[in-house]
C-alpha cells in the first residue's frame, strides 16, 4: 500500500510541477524572478509552521547539516536561480520538455553516488533526448511567449543539472528524515538565500499588487514548493531515485497541456519532431515496457 502511495504522490507532484510553469511564467512577466522566488519560499515556509511539531528532526550531526545545505543549495537556490530566469526568455512549454532529461541525468549520476546501474539504453536515449532538445530549441521562433529561446533553455537545461544533485541527496538524506522537514529546510534556506536578491534586484520600492500574478505566487508557494516538494520528497523515501525521477516526464505532458489551454502556446513542425527525439529516448533509456510489467 505505502508503494501506491508512493506512485499517487509521484503523480501529484509532476502535476503540480507541470502546471508551476504557467504560474510561474504569469508571475515572472509582471514582477522579477527574485520576487517570485523569494515569496514562494516565504509562504511555503509559513504553512509549515502549523506541522513543525510533527517533522522536526529529534538530531542532527554536522554531516546531516552539511548535506542538507548541499542539497538545498542545487535545489532550491541553484535550480531557481536558473530556472526563473529561463522563464523569462523561453516558454513553459519548451522549459518543461527540458525538465524530460532530468531522469537520464539522475540515472547516469546515481551510477556513481548510489551505485545504480546505467546500461547502453540509458546511454543511447540520453544522447536521443539532448538531440532532440537542441533541434526543440534550434527551431524556437522568437515570441512574446519566448523572446530568447536558446538562452532561455540553455538556462533551463543548467537547472536540470542542479536538480539531479537535489533528487539524490534528498534520496540519501529521507531514509533519515521526514520528507516533510527535507521540504521544509528547502523553502527556508531558499528563503534566506534569495532575500538579499530580492532586496538588491527586486525592484521592490515600485511593487504593484496585480491578481493574477499574485494568485500564481501563492499558488506556487503553497501547491508546489509545499505540497509538490513534500509529496515527492515522500516518494523518495519509498522508491529508488532512478525510479522516482523517471516520473517527471509527465511534467511536459502536463505543462504543455496547461500552457496549452490558459497560455495559446502553440509548437512548431520542427519542434514537435523534436519533441518526438525527447519522448523516444526517455522511453528508450527507462524501458517503460517492462517497468509496467514489474508495476
Amino acid at each position: 500500500m505505502k508503494i501506491i502511495w508512493a506512485y499517487l504522490s509521484l503523480i501529484g507532484a509532476t502535476f503540480l510541477w507541470g502546471s508551476s510553469f504557467v504560474a510561474l511564467k504569469v508571475a515572472v512577466n509582471f514582477y522579477s524572478p527574485f520576487v517570485v522566488i523569494f515569496f514562494r519560499m516565504f509562504i511555503a515556509c509559513v504553512v509549515f509552521i502549523f506541522i513543525w511539531s510533527r517533522i522536526k528532526p529529534t538530531s542532527l550531526s554536522i554531516k546531516q547539516v552539511k548535506l542538507i545545505l548541499l542539497m538545498c543549495f542545487f535545489e532550491p537556490c541553484l535550480y531557481f536561480l536558473f530556472e526563473g530566469f529561463a522563464l523569462k526568455y523561453t516558454s513553459a512549454g519548451q522549459a518543461s520538455l527540458i525538465v524530460s532529461t532530468l531522469p537520464l541525468m539522475v540515472a547516469i549520476l546515481a551510477c556513481f553516488t548510489l551505485k545504480e546501474k546505467v546500461n547502453f539504453n540509458t546511454i543511447f536515449g540520453f544522447l536521443l533526448a539532448i538531440s532532440g532538445v537542441v533541434l526543440l530549441t534550434m527551431a524556437s521562433d522568437v515570441n512574446m511567449h519566448s523572446p530568447s529561446p536558446f538562452l532561455g533553455n540553455l538556462l533551463e537545461f543548467i537547472a536540470m543539472i542542479t536538480a539531479s544533485g537535489y533528487i539524490i541527496l534528498a534520496r540519501y538524506l529521507s531514509a533519515t528524515f521526514h520528507p516533510f522537514f527535507l521540504a521544509f529546510a528547502q523553502a527556508f534556506i531558499g528563503a534566506v538565500f534569495f532575500l538579499p536578491f530580492m532586496l538588491l534586484f527586486g525592484d521592490i520600492n515600485s511593487l504593484e499588487l496585480k491578481f493574477w500574478p499574485v494568485v500564481s505566487i501563492v499558488y506556487l508557494g503553497f501547491m508546489v514548493t509545499f505540497l509538490a516538494y513534500s509529496l515527492y520528497n515522500f516518494s523518495l523515501s519509498r522508491l529508488e531515485a532512478s525510479k522516482a525521477s523517471a516520473f517527471t516526464n509527465l511534467i511536459p505532458v502536463f505543462s504543455i497541456g496547461l500552457s496549452w489551454f490558459l497560455l495559446d502556446e502553440k509548437l512548431n513542425s520542427v519542434q514537435i519532431i523534436g519533441i518526438g527525439l525527447v519522448v523516444l529516448g526517455i522511453i528508450y533509456s527507462q524501458n517503460f515496457l517492462r517497468f509496467l510489467k514489474k508495476v
